[in-house]
């Protein structure tokens, strides 16, 4: 029994100083691709950079290829990893302004706070050149695996209207990484100012225009006011009346905008445009002084 036991700890052991010793030379390696590039980085500074011996280096790492691959594996793991842990497992059911404005933020905010990615992205675009393999390697681990989420996700709500999931997912991620790049890699924040909210929010628009029966009825940033849907015309060009021969009773209306915005929600609620709830509303008054 003592045997079977010291047997188990010495591999628990064995995995910990694994761990470590993975963990070592990959930082060790880090280091030296971002300081040195690729091209100039050698297995030899690699060892020397993570203290350990050139034959532990080769036994977990083929080359430095296989390096710089498990580099990337290892960053792209840990940044989805955070960017998507509060997705649970019922992500799909969740209402699309709420899923798409959380995974939003956190895909910003989870590549604005990591430096090292960055500068591992700039690595990688300036080497690509040369050696294509690494950056297919970055897209496969970072890109693919969140426009395969995105696109799952956008297929499993036909209510938005999207012709197809799989561009919705690359406009929507797309338009993130966009934003990040002139953000925070090319240095344009004054050049071309965007608050991270109000580029969320308009994209989320964009992508639920479709979907949007509770929306506010004014634009924040824009000041354009939702119209509600036209009226049908005759064949002669008039409209079509909305409430059969019976006559309109309100010619015009001026009201503030919170009288809008509550006239707005007041049709939601009865599933009829502000249009059909203002000729409610005309109607009533005319029969209350009937009566």
């Amino acid at each position: 029994m003592r045997n079977k036991r010291s047997e188990a700890e010495n591999t628990n052991i064995d995995r910990l100083v694994s761990t470590e010793k993975v963990d070592a030379i990959l930082a060790g390696a880090m280091g030296e691709f971002l300081a040195h590039g690729y091209a100039a980085t050698t297995m030899d500074k690699v060892t020397a950079a993570a203290g350990v011996s050139k034959t532990t280096v080769y036994s977990y790492f083929q080359d430095k290829e296989g390096l710089f691959t498990a580099l990337i594996e290892r960053l792209a793991q840990k940044n989805y990893r955070e960017a998507f842990s509060s997705l649970d497992a019922q992500f799909l059911q969740e209402e699309p302004h709420k899923f798409l404005r959380r995974i939003g933020i956190n895909i910003v905010e989870q590549i604005n706070h990591q430096q090292e990615l960055l500068s591992l992205v700039r690595l990688i675009i300036g080497e690509s050149g040369r050696f294509p393999l690494l950056a297919q390697a970055f897209v496969r681990n970072v890109d693919k695996p969140a426009l395969e989420l995105l696109s799952q996700y956008f297929a499993a709500h036909p209510e938005l209207q999207l012709p197809d999931s799989e561009v919705a997912a690359r406009i929507f991620l797309g338009t993130l990484i966009h934003f990040t790049i002139l953000q925070e890699m090319l240095h344009c924040r004054d050049i071309l100012p965007m608050e991270r909210d109000r580029l969320i929010d308009n994209l989320i628009h964009l992508m639920t225009i479709n979907h949007s029966p509770k929306s506010v009825a004014t634009d924040q940033y824009s000041g354009t006011r939702q119209k509600s849907p036209r009226r049908k015309r005759s064949s002669s060009g008039k409209f079509k009346t909305d409430y059969g021969s019976e006559l309109k009773h309100l010619r015009s209306i001026r009201l503030t905008d919170t009288a809008w915005e509550k006239l707005a929600a007041l049709a939601d609620e009865n599933n009829l445009t502000r249009s059909e709830m203002i000729e409610i509303f005309a109607r009533t008054s005319s029969s209350g002084k009937q009566d």
